[in-house]
């Protein structure tokens, strides 16, 4: 690969979580608050359009119908004609709040981001150029991703255009880093599974070793692990178990949830720093020793906790609601390397599909 561009790759938790598959506040305003009307006088919202089309213009290079979306209470949400998926959505006072929004990369006009995709891809990717391009405007995120169909690449980038992320799908790794990928999966499966990792996806980082993520799934449990090419190190560890227990609606879940919750806040951090003192050690050969730890402080990542040393890349992990780990990740170089392989996929008048197996 011809690389040209010096760029960190960071987590796709940057995103908006219209891309991550989860509704941001905005949206889960909007399912809860389908019949609320908000009142305009019809000069302001034509107004308000006018502004809308004016930042499509400036994103995409296009003019477009739009039409009125979802209410909501405390904002106004339009989206494009014949778009079903498009999030556009203004304070009432005219301020933008979040503006997600997908198109063919062929579609695109001299949009903000035309010219930086072009010589990004010609730099990374000779020969090859997006289909498809996500563009995201809020509180929560300013850039965009643009995918291809070849080995599903993807390039993630800013709003002053500097590519922050590249990763595809590989055809095969080194012969060293799939022998210790055996070895990885048998030790994450206490010994009950000896191969059968599949190579997901690879994360390529300007100036550093190349890093593959693998994949193993069945009914019992699944697995996901990242190896460092050059050293061999194990950068990422997930291992889920799955009781076999699901729920049937979502007052089940709700419950099962909360106590959940209520077992989680009762967990002391000296426990949890045992715990993944013995985890990290088993999962990762890490010795978290003179690391400091801090909890999640949110609904959101309560079962999360982070470790941090002087000298040493931070690491991430998720506990389980008796106090064990299930997740390691080691964030090297001072970098998030998202390990969980978010890929866009489809015509931009679709949903948008995450492929995460």
């Amino acid at each position: 690969m011809n690389k040209k561009i010096i760029f960190p790759i960071i987590g796709a938790a940057l995103l908006s979580g219209s891309l991550l598959g989860y509704d941001t506040p905005i949206q889960a305003n909007s399912h809860n608050n389908e019949n609320v009307n908000i009142k305009q006088d019809d000069k302001s919202e034509q107004t308000l359009m006018q502004k809308a089309q004016g930042k499509l213009k400036e994103l995409t290079g296009n003019t477009y119908t739009l039409i009125q979306g979802t209410a909501a209470k405390e904002s106004i949400h339009l989206k494009r004609e014949n778009f079903k998926d498009d999030i556009i959505a203004y304070k009432a006072n005219g301020k933008l709040e979040t503006i997600s929004i997908k198109i063919n990369y062929e579609d695109l006009n001299g949009g903000k981001y035309q010219t930086k995709l072009k010589e990004t891809w010609e730099a990374l990717f000779p020969g090859e150029e997006p289909k498809y391009v996500s563009i995201s405007e809020s509180i929560y995120y300013v850039g965009t991703i643009s995918s291809n169909a070849m080995q599903n690449k993807q390039i993630y980038m800013q709003e002053n255009g500097e590519a922050y992320g590249v990763n595809y799908a590989p055809d095969d790794a080194p012969a060293s880093v799939q022998k210790e990928a055996d070895l990885v999966l048998s030790k994450l499966t206490d010994g009950k599974v000896k191969q059968g990792a599949k190579l997901d996806r690879m994360y390529v980082l300007d100036g550093k070793p190349n890093v593959y993520q693998y994949k193993y799934k069945s009914e019992a449990m699944e697995v996901s692990f990242a190896i460092e090419e050059q050293t061999l190190e194990l950068l990422q560890a997930d291992v889920y178990h799955s009781d076999g227990k699901g729920v049937d609606s979502y007052e089940e879940f709700q419950k099962r949830e909360k106590e959940k919750s209520e077992k989680i806040k009762k967990l002391t951090l000296d426990t949890l720093m045992k715990n993944a003192v013995k985890d990290a050690k088993t999962m990762l050969n890490l010795d978290l020793k003179g690391y400091k730890a801090a909890r999640g402080a949110n609904a959101w990542d309560e079962d999360y906790m982070t470790f941090t040393k002087e000298g040493a890349p931070s690491v991430t992990a998720r506990f389980n609601k008796d106090g064990s780990f299930s997740s390691f990740t080691i964030d090297k170089y001072n970098q998030t390397i998202d390990f969980y392989g978010m890929t866009i996929v489809g015509p931009p008048n679709e949903e948008l599909k995450l492929l995460i197996d």
